[in-house]
Formats: C-alpha cells, structure tokens, sequence
C-alpha cells in the first residue's frame, strides 16, 4: 500500500502554514490549559485542508489476472465435448491472486460463475436462446464484467460459427482497451449432413400462372433422398433426387394455385443424414386475385341461400361447415370477408376464435356473424373473442322484458337407471332449476313403460315445492320414449315463450313410433330439443338422429357425473335471457340503409343483444333490440345482423327482393377499404430479428404515423411504431423472431383515421445454427486473437499463465480529508471561543479557599469602584 499526489506541490503549504500558526499561537486569547488543544485542533484542519489540494490516492498493487470464459452454449456445439472439466482444472491452477468469472453464451449471455465461486458445476447451462450464436454480445458482456483496474483477459471458448453481430468489429475496441482474447476453439465435425439451403420463389403472382421455385441443397456426403415442395398445404411436388456432396439446386415449375398468401415448403427426405430440422424450409408469396369470401356454416344447408346470393352478384364465396373453417391466421388472409351462418362459440377452439379477432383487427378483414338458436347468446359468445369485434354485446339489457322460457324436462326413470344415475338426473334438473328465472315456466315428465307427469308448466317462483317434486322421483320398469316426448310437445306448443326441451335415457326405445309427425309438430311451433344418451346402453344413434332432425344438440355422456353440467348449459342455450320468437318488421334507424325501402319483410324471431357504444344500427326490432348494426374493429370492419338467413324465422326475408341487396351491402362494406397503393412494405431479416420498412409514396403530414402490428400463430400480435429513415422510408425491427409464418399490417393514421394501410408477410427458417458450416470457424476465431493480442490455448494450464504487468489502483481519498476537515471546524470553533483548561489526568478536584495574595499583589482599586463607593455615602 503507498500514497500517491496528483498535486504534489501543494505539499509546499505546509510551510507557510507552520509559520502562520507559529505566529498566531493564541498565547494571549486562550488559558494557558487550553492552549495546546486549540492548537492542535487547528494545526490538523490546516493539514487535512492542504492534503486535499494535493489530491492524494491510496495505491495498490494487483498481481494477479481477473479472466472471464466465454463458453459457447448454441445449438451447433451441442455434440462437442463436455468442457466442464478442462475448466475446473484451468481454475485450480490459477495463482492466489488470480480470479475467473464464466459467461454461457449463445443469442444472449447468462452468468454461470462469478468471481467469488471456486469452481464451474457440472453440466451448467442457463436460459440462453441456443438458435443463434453472438460472439460479439458476449465479449461486450465480458468486458462489463471486469473489476476496476485489474488485469484483464478472456477467454473465448467456441467453435467460431457467428450468427449473429460482428466480433471482429469489437474485437478492435477491446484491442484499444488492452484486454486480449485467448481462444480455446472446438471442433465440432458436421457429419452425414443434407440441409434444405434456400427457397427461391416469386414475391407475387396470379392464379393460374406459371411460375418457377428454385430449391437450393447442400450435402456433406453423397446420397439419394425424396424431394417435395407444397404450395398452400397441397402437395404439388415429389421427385427421387441424387445428391452429390457439395450444394446443388433444382428448378421446378409450379402452376398458382390459391388466393391471397400462400405458404410454400420445400422437404427434403435423405437416406442419409443427421439433423431433421434443416431438412425443410418455407416460404411465403402473395397471389393476387378477386375478393374472396369464405361462409362457413353451423349446420349443413344453413348458408345456402347467403352462399347463391352472393355467387348471383359475382362474389367468389366459398362454403363450407364450420369445421373446415381455417385454423391459421395465414390461411384466413386468404379471405376478404368471413360469414358466420348461426355458429355456435363452442364449436370453434379459443385459437381459433383469437385468429378471426386479429384477422379483422389487425388484418383488416370484414367478418359479419349471422344469427340462429345456435349464435350470439345462444351460442355462448359471451366473454370470448367473438363477442370482442362483433358491435353487440350479448348481455341484454332489460331482461325482464323478455318473454321467458318454457322448458320441459323428459327424463328416463326406467330399472336400468336406478342407484347413482337416477340421483344425478335429479340434481341435473335441479341445476336447471337453479338457473331459471321467474318469468320462466319448468314442466317434469319422467317415463319407464308409461310417462308420469310430476310437474305441468309452472312459474318458478316457488322453487322450493319444485324441489321436493323433484326429490321424490324414484326409478322402476321398462324404456318407452315417444309417448312421454309426445307430452312434452303438447304442454307447450302454444305457448308464446321461448320452447325446449330436453331429453334424457340410458336406454333404447322400447316400441316400434314413427315420431315424424311428432317432429313436424315441434319445428312448425318453434320447438328446440336437445338429447343427452347417458352411459353405453343408451341409443346413441336414434338419440343423435332425434336432435338432428329438429336442429338441436346431441349429447353422448359416459358418466352421470356429467349430468348437471350439461343440464346448466342447456339451460343456458335454450334461451330465455336471449330468444324472442315474436312477429315483427323491422325499423329502419339510420337513413343510409337502402334495402327495404318499398316493403319491410316479417321475421318471426332473434337472438337479442345490446349494442356496443361505438356501434351502427342499422335496423332495430319491434322491442327496439338491434337487428342489423355495425363498426369499425381495429383495421376492419364487423357486422352483426341477429335474425336468420335460412329461413327459420326469415321466410318472407328468403322471398324479399331486397335479399341480396342487404348481402351485397353487407359485403361491400366489410371488405378491406384500401389496397396499399400509397405504402410499399418490405422485411429484411439479420440475425435474431426482422427489419420492417414501408416507403411512402408522400411524406408523413403534422400528427401522422404509421403503426405496425405483427402476428404469429400462438402468440399476442406485437404493435411497432416505424421511424423515419429518410427518402420516405419508414421502418422498424422485430427482435426474437422464430422459425414460421409472420403476417403483419401497416397503418398510416391521422387524427381523422386509417389513411392507407397494406398487409405483408414474411416466413422466418429454421435456426442458422442447423446450417451446414460454409467455412471454418477457426479462422475468426484465429483473426480474433491475433487483433486482441490474444493466444490460441490447448492445455488448461495454460490459461493463467500468460505474461502481464501488475496493475496499480489509485483509490482518491480527498473527499474523506474534507469530510474530516468539515467535522473538526465546528470543533475548533468551539475550543476557541468555549476553551477552558482539561483537567490533568488521576487528579481530582476538591474545594479550596482561595489563596491570599500578598498586598504587593492585590489589585488596585479600580476609579469606577471608587464612584460607587461615593456615590452610596451620599445617600446615607
């Protein structure tokens, strides 16, 4: 440890400074006890004062090295040996004073010893993203990482195969820095290797066209493999190939198929190989064609007529059940608009429902949702995607308006239901009690050989009493069906509430009924049915034949613990808060509407809801709940019209003249609005992201922008703001990116709305680490050292033993001498103006008269004693 002064001549004050307090002693203004202390006191401040001018620094000498390991963790050395131990044995031979840090290292870098551990665990890795390697990021994380003025020195452990960022470019700065870099290169040897290399293919192109797609390979061994290429899925491609060692390409012309983007793969299939996941690669390309519509239904014939209207006027609609409707945001791009004919939220997966909601608003698509008894409330949207972009919302207000439902419950009570099945149905039903509400009616039929009527239709006010009915429900004889569903229909078939019914059976029937009559009876009265066959000996195919035929729902449940849930949720769909099946013509609220301007038709029924603030209504019902509205939703549009076009209470709307006017409407307006004409889009990809650049054919106005919003599958759409660039280009990176399909809008926007917007859409590969390597990563590794100063390393022992000069730190402690200086002034202030004589040290202290001075030392009367002492004999 030494001192050292960055000013030293300010150590020449001291010498004025003695003679100043030589001079000025205070021999004359302080006790003689006193003195010394006050001295003292102020010949330290003056030191500590002159100390600080000079700036001095305490200095220590550091001989040992601070390393840090750079330990490559990417997907392409994951077959080269465990290092583990060839860096324990580096650390045990490093000197006392040495230290090391290891970094895992592959995208990012993760910390997995620090200076103050011994050793390196075994098999230690981190949450480093493997599908890249950064070799530049992780000598920049290294030299962070450094203590303050040490001796310093990494060590790169890798293959060299940089995928990302340029280490030879900080390579120079940490040159600069004197920190050089040993290498410990690891060899890692390809194999039998095929790689898919490229996919060449058009950006754009027309139906029908033929166009060529160009397949880049490269093999490390010759073999024969099978090649595919699919265009949208379809397989348009499939050759026996023969592949030299070496890259090769092959041409294959392919004739356009499909609208709107299309994903593109190529497979390779070799006899001979190591990785599978470079043996494919895809692509995507946009072909343009007319506006395509996609109608998907919930039941078959259910969108037929929308279907033939709208191929009438021109319109390329495709329909299809809802099941086929496309699981992929990339595969619903390739519509402009999507018609939902009555289809239920349940039939369509979450994934699938979050796709239509980005596909209208952040694509910008048209999607509009037709009702029925199995949409909007009734088909549960409520609280899921679809109920987000739709302009309704399905909670109705002034529920007690509603007419109400009449429910009839026709449950089998037959031998074979006795015990655990019976006790469930009851609970069943009293779950659909519980869920009723008191404009509501509930009527009980229970049946073996013969029907029993426990309950006619009752209002539920009293729903104790209904429970004890319910509790006494017993089971006992034979299986007959017709007669009690027969009941059932009769009971409420002319009332003007909303009707279902639900029927349940472990069982077959037990005669021979033709229940088409029975059937006829219950859709001319608007009459829904749903069936539920409990256990394996039920008929499950008379039961799901039964629900069809009336439009309504099959259940197959193996348990009877299942009952009550599905008694909740078909009480839930049968309606109550939600159908009103009453005669109307609709009015027409907003002037811009043109149909039905000679005659409005009559509907007998819909599903009511409530519009959304920002909602359009277009046409309304006689209870003044909306028929026909609309909204903007992001960059798209939606519609909702809440009564039927199949018939089911649109008959006289199917005849209308105005049909296909309201369709075409519809259509027109939902269909994107711009084509991007005014806003070019591009994507370059590097590294672990994608560049996103749009050129604009005019430069953004005062309070314009243009905004970016990126979606994958199965994962939230990121929104990016794109910056200028100049020359009208705007852009913006999208880091993280993986392997798949992207598809992405760009809105340019004003305070007044979307100005102009584009779609695009990028396909990322498979991970640059499963590429065949083209050269050596040695090499850089090599050029890395050789800038740096650095030495290529083989034996462990070798890693501490690298020539260096002691580094000395100089530590500034003038800050502490005038905190010091600070403290003692306030002392010295004291002492001199408070200064009194310390007692000497094991004396102590004890009264005393004070000593008689001789006369020759008393003190002379003082003239003003005098004064007083006359001035007090006058007054006597």
């Amino acid at each position: 440890m030494a001192i050292s002064f960055q000013n030293p001549w300010m150590l020449l004050l001291l010498l004025p400074a003695a003679l100043l307090l030589g001079r000025y002693s205070g021999r004359r203004r302080y006790l003689k006890e006193a003195r010394p202390l006050v001295l003292a006191c102020r010949s330290l401040l003056f030191c500590l004062l002159i100390l600080a001018l000079a700036q001095p620094g305490l200095v220590k000498t550091f001989k040992g090295q601070s390393i840090v390991y750079l330990l490559d963790q990417s997907r392409s050395v994951e077959s080269a040996p465990e290092l583990t131990g060839w860096i324990n044995e580096s650390l045990a031979s490093a000197g006392p004073a040495d230290q090391g840090a290891i970094l895992g290292f592959a995208q990012n870098s993760r910390l997995l010893k620090p200076f103050t551990m011994e050793r390196l665990a075994t098999g230690s890795s981190t949450d480093v993203n493997p599908d890249f390697t950064a070799i530049e990021g992780a000598l920049k994380a290294a030299s962070s990482l450094f203590p303050a003025a040490s001796n310093r020195r990494i060590l790169l452990i890798s293959d060299g195969q940089e995928t990302d960022g340029d280490s030879l470019n900080f390579a120079r700065t940490l040159a600069v820095q004197n920190i050089p870099v040993d290498i410990l290169p690891i060899e890692v040897e390809p194999g039998e290797e095929v790689a898919v290399l490229d996919l060449i293919l058009p950006r754009q192109c027309h139906p029908e066209q033929q166009v060529l797609v160009e397949i880049a390979l490269q093999s490390t061994v010759g073999t024969r493999a099978e090649l595919s290429l699919f265009w949208g899925g379809a397989l348009v491609y499939q050759e026996p190939v023969s592949l030299a060692a070496g890259r090769q390409s092959f041409t294959i012309p392919v004739t356009v198929s499909g609208e709107g983007f299309q994903p593109v793969q190529a497979v390779i299939e070799p006899e001979e190989d190591t990785w599978l996941q470079n043996n494919q690669m895809r692509g995507l390309t946009f072909v343009e064609a007319p506006p395509r519509v996609l109608i998907a239904e919930g039941a078959g014939g259910k969108g037929t007529a929308l279907h033939q209207s709208l191929l009438a006027g021109g319109t390329a609609a495709e329909l299809i059940p809802c099941e086929q409707l496309p699981s992929s945001l990339a595969g619903l791009a390739n519509y402009q608009a999507i018609y939902l004919v009555d289809v239920p939220a349940y039939r369509l997966p979450e994934q699938q429902q979050e796709n239509l909601e980005s596909f209208v608003k952040t694509l910008g698509g048209g999607l509009v949702a037709i009702g029925g008894k199995n949409s909007f409330g009734l088909g549960l949207y409520q609280d899921t995607p679809l109920e987000n972009l739709l302009p309704v919302k399905m909670e109705v207000e002034e529920q007690e308006e509603m007419p109400g439902l009449d429910l009839v419950l026709v449950i089998d009570r037959s031998g074979s239901m006795s015990g655990e099945k019976i006790n469930m149905a009851k609970n069943a039903a009293l779950t659909s009690l519980d869920m009723l509400k008191e404009r509501d009616r509930l009527a009980i039929i229970t049946f073996n050989d013969q029907y029993q009527l426990h309950l006619p239709p009752t209002a539920v006010t009293a729903k104790e009493e209904i429970e004890e009915l319910i509790a006494q429900i017993s089971a006992g004889g034979g299986t007959i069906i017709h007669p009690a569903l027969e009941e059932a229909v009769d009971l409420i078939a002319d009332s003007s509430k909303s009707k279902h019914i639900i029927l349940l059976s472990d069982g077959q029937e037990g005669a021979t009924f033709s229940y088409t009559t029975l059937i006829n009876k219950m859709i001319n009265n608007n009459i829904s049915l749903s069936t539920i066959g409990l256990g394996g000996d039920a008929d499950q195919s008379f039961m799901q034949r039964l629900a069809d035929r009336v439009d309504g729902r099959y259940y197959n449940v193996p348990r009877s613990a299942d009952l009550p849930g599905i008694f909740l949720q078909e009480t839930t769909l049968a309606g109550g808060d939600y159908l009103v099946e009453e005669e109307f013509r609709p009015t027409v609220v907003d002037s811009s509407f043109r149909a039905f301007a000679t005659a409005k038709p009559l509907f007998t029924g819909y599903v009511a809801s409530t519009p959304k603030p920002l909602a359009e209504v277009l046409l309304a019902t006689h209870r003044e709940h909306p028929l026909l509205s609309r909204w903007q939703y992001g960059l798209g549009r939606a519609i909702a019209f809440n009564s039927d076009s199949f018939g089911l209470w649109s008959s006289e709307f199917l005849s209308h003249p105005d049909f296909s006017t309201l369709w075409a409407d519809s259509l027109s307006w939902v269909v994107p609005q711009f084509t991007g004409g005014d806003l070019a889009l591009d994507v370059r990809l590097s590294g672990g992201g994608a560049e996103i650049s749009a050129l604009a054919g005019e430069p953004l106005g005062e309070g314009e922008s243009i905004q970016v919003t990126v979606m994958k599958e199965d994962q939230e759409p990121q929104e990016l703001a794109l910056k200028p660039e100049g020359d009208n280009r705007y852009s913006t990176r999208l880091e993280g990116v993986t392997e798949g399909i992207y598809l992405f809008s760009a809105a340019r926007t004003a305070n007044k709305g979307t100005i102009d917007q584009a779609i695009g859409g990028f396909a990322i590969p498979y991970s640059p680490e499963f590429q065949i390597p083209s050269t050596s990563g040695r090499e850089l590794l090599e050029e890395i050292a050789t800038l740096t100063g650095g030495r290529i390393l083989k034996n462990p022992r070798e890693v501490f033993s690298a020539p260096f000069k002691p580094v000395r730190r100089t530590t500034d402690i003038t800050f502490w001498l005038l905190l010091a200086a600070a403290l003692l002034w306030p002392a010295d202030i004291a002492l001199r103006r408070f200064g009194l004589a310390l007692p000497a040290p094991g004396l102590k202290s004890k009264p005393s008269t004070p000593p008689v001075q001789p006369e020759s030392e008393q003190p002379k009367e003082s003239t003003l004693d005098r004064l007083l002492e006359a001035k007090k004999r006058e007054r006597m």
